[in-house]
């Protein structure tokens, strides 16, 4: 009987969910009371040519999407496919040491009624698993992080699963986060369930893409807020201390002398000034983003 289903969603990152299914493949919990449900949202790299020949422990469904359908209906289509009591999310860039069902598993049984949130360390190259690294903490207040978090399976279907209108990047974990705490859930974060987050340095010809991601969490905030206009969900969007320099990034990235500052950071690898003048110039395009979602809002308001 199938206890645990592990949602993933993935796209165009074959070579980095080999090396997640094959941790989740060498579990400590028993192979026949899980399942991994890799969504596929249409990728077009090697993905389902990777997964075909995998010699698989534990039973393994993959689902594709016959076009881009954005992370919300991803997931919640795995919601759907999942058989288990608990539904574990993770994602194809994340690689989880071997109790980490266990772990999640363990805590549902102690606390009951509970969204249990595990522990995730960045490391920018998974030769690093393993090793002490910096650790990814959550200071929103309304912890939901899908890179690794679990919850029963029926409190999601309760709650009516992620919310769809939510297309944007961003935000779509934390508004259903805060919907289960609303449903009277309680946190409770296990560091025991642990993920190693790969990520890769940023370097200047990423800040376009970067930039547009922003303004798209920004424009996603900002429908969150509209969807729940409480201090908690406007502190969560809007609370970033950044936000207060985020004019200083605008003059950085309109500017010749400011983008000759961040071409000099980056070419004589002075990566704490790089990466602090990135996140500026992101958190200039994130309020663009939320100001252009926050007039939609008027502009429905004044139609009506």
């Amino acid at each position: 009987m199938v206890e645990v289903s592990i949602v993933i969603p993935t796209y165009n990152r074959w070579w980095i969910l080999k090396k997640s299914l094959e941790a989740l493949f060498n579990q400590s919990y028993p192979k026949d009371k899980y399942e991994i449900i890799v969504v596929d949202d249409g990728s077009t790299d090697d993905t389902k040519t990777m997964i075909e020949p995998l010699s698989r422990s534990c039973k393994l469904k993959y689902l594709k999407n016959e076009k881009r359908m954005g992370i919300p209906r991803t997931r919640n289509r795995g919601i759907r496919k999942a058989r288990g009591q608990y539904i574990i999310f993770t994602d194809s860039d994340v690689v989880v040491t071997a109790n980490f069902i266990e772990q999640h598993v363990n805590y549902h049984q102690k606390y009951h009624d509970v969204i249990v949130n595990g522990e995730l360390i960045r490391v920018p190259s998974f030769k690093q698993i393993g090793k002490k690294r910096k650790r990814i903490f959550d200071f929103s207040l309304s912890p939901f992080d899908t890179a690794n978090v679990s919850v029963a399976r029926k409190h999601l279907l309760e709650v009516g699963g992620f919310d769809e209108d939510l297309l944007a990047y961003g935000w779509q974990d934390l508004e259903l986060g805060y919907r289960l705490r609303k449903a009277g859930l309680r946190c409770k974060r296990n560091r025991h369930a642990l993920g190693y987050h790969y990520f890769e340095k940023n370097s200047l010809s990423d800040l376009p893409s970067l930039c547009e991601k922003e303004k798209m969490r920004g424009t996603s905030g900002a429908l969150y807020y509209q969807k729940h206009p409480h201090l908690s969900v406007r502190l969560a969007t809007q609370g970033n201390p950044l936000f207060l320099l985020a004019f200083i990034g605008k003059w950085i990235d309109e500017n010749k002398k400011g983008r000759k500052i961040l071409v000099f950071a980056e070419k004589h690898h002075i990566n704490w000034l790089f990466s602090l003048l990135v996140k500026l110039i992101t958190s200039h395009y994130y309020l663009m983003g939320w100001r252009e979602g926050m007039k939609c809002k008027v502009a429905k308001n004044l139609i009506k």
